[in-house]
């Protein structure tokens, strides 16, 4: 049986998903046009700077060559204040350069108060010069002792750059790509690595680095898909594929990529995000039944998790490792709303059989998925309410909050953790912190 993505469920997902990879193609962008949420329109990256292994035949015969070699000549920068730069060699056709020095090439990130001045809330201040709008997508977030590192995307000079930024907002490695079709993926940062990479036309690159490796990394991962999306933890990197049907797993312990979906024998799979040695997301059927399916390092298998009953859905899943958190609601209507849910948490399970559902509080009316999950707090969008809420999963404790209206649409839930949520929205990316949303309201 065919599994396709519902025409009404797809829909909904364009505005949010629409990758550079689609704008590129143009002759120009305009201000209605977004990046993905990632930044990339098609592709992750993974490269280990610390191993030496060759590329594997998956990736040269995608047209990736085997070693861009040693000291690249630099380019002149485009500005006088910017950086120089040296190829990086990732893919062929596709110019992606590595600036000499990032501190040019990428500008400080610094935050101010939130027009409106709400309690605890912050907006990154866009204080550089940039062609196209909006200036950023939404960020990669990991803890750092008492900070945050970011992997980030910007518009700067016109041009796509990305870069990793340490918790002082100064960034420790730079790179931009140049020409309509080659697309750079925003880093994707975790405790101990970041992933990297980029694509050009039907040819991908993934890399991935230790921090102290980032302007050297080089070893190319055996992956050629493009995506729309891209989750990571140090040791597994999960695509969504450009199908919206398809996602791609790949192991860095075993260093295999493997596809999962219809042609794998497992429904639409899509918005899959990586849990310790899993891979938890979404599984969309004919019917417009929408499961959790879980994938397992140790079985190499993708199975069913969450099954809601017949005339409902799981609206959303997430898990921070030490619980389970889904939605379960009415199934999605034509205008792109699932029906009223409830919130249900249970202790993280590899299996259904394992599962222990319990029932918590009725939850928010949401459509496509924005949400996120981190310290035992998970934090969704309601887009009918254009409201953010947050539940601590502990007590089912909640709070809830908006952006200001004057940095327009939220588009992503990039972070939550025990302190702060963080949101992409149209004018930038917006910090609340939780300790100041005052008493919140506990479960009934």
């Amino acid at each position: 049986m065919r599994h396709d993505l519902p025409a009404h469920l797809a829909a909904s997902a364009i505005p949010l998903v629409l990758s550079l990879t689609t704008l590129s193609a143009g002759c120009s962008r305009s201000m209605l046009d977004l990046p993905s949420a990632d930044g990339s329109g098609g592709r992750p990256e993974t490269d280990e700077a610390t191993e030496s292994a060759a590329p594997s035949e998956a990736a040269a015969g995608a047209g990736v060559p085997e070693d861009p070699g040693p000291d690249l000549p630099a380019s002149p920068p485009s500005d006088p204040l910017d950086s120089t730069w040296r190829a990086t060699g990732w893919l062929d056709g596709c110019q992606v350069e590595v600036a000499d020095d990032p501190t040019k090439a990428l500008p400080p990130l610094q935050w101010e108060p939130c027009p409106g001045s709400a309690p605890g809330c912050t907006s990154l201040a866009i204080n550089w010069d940039f062609e196209f709008y909006p200036p950023t997508a939404s960020p990669s977030v990991v803890r750092w002792g008492d900070g945050y590192r970011l992997g980030m995307y910007i518009d700067r000079w016109g041009e796509r750059r990305t870069g990793v930024y340490d918790v002082d907002g100064t960034p420790l490695a730079a790179w931009r790509t140049l020409g309509e079709n080659c697309v750079p993926v925003r880093p994707e940062v975790g405790r101990e690595r970041v992933w990297l990479g980029a694509q050009w036309t039907s040819t991908s690159a993934y890399l991935v680095s230790t921090y102290d490796q980032l302007a050297a990394a080089r070893r190319l991962l055996p992956i050629d898909a493009g995506n729309h999306g891209l989750h990571a933890t140090d040791d597994t990197l999960v695509l969504w594929q450009l199908d919206g049907r398809t996602i791609t797993v790949y192991d860095r312990l075993r260093d295999q990529a493997e596809q999962l979906g219809p042609r794998s024998g497992a429904p639409v799979l899509d918005h899959m995000h990586p849990v310790g040695d899993s891979v938890l997301g979404a599984a969309f059927f004919e019917d417009s039944a929408v499961e959790a399916w879980i994938w397992s390092r140790r079985t190499r298998a993708v199975e069913p998790l969450l099954r809601a009953p017949s005339s409902r859905a799981i609206a959303d899943v997430k898990s921070d490792g030490q619980t389970l958190v889904w939605l379960e609601a009415l199934p999605l209507s034509d205008e792109g709303l699932y029906g009223p849910s409830t919130l249900w948490t249970s202790p993280f399970a590899t299996t259904a059989a394992d599962v222990v559902p319990t029932r918590r509080r009725p939850g928010p009316i949401i459509g496509y998925r924005i949400s996120a999950v981190g310290e035992g707090f998970y934090a969704v969008y309601a887009i009918a309410e254009e409201v953010v809420h947050v539940y601590r999963l502990a007590d089912a404790h909640h709070w809830s909050f908006t952006t200001p209206p004057e940095l327009f649409a939220i588009q992503d839930i990039a972070h939550v953790d025990a302190r702060e949520v963080w949101v992409w929205v149209r004018g930038g990316i917006v910090r609340q912190a939780i300790s100041e949303l005052g008493p919140g309201d506990p479960a009934p």
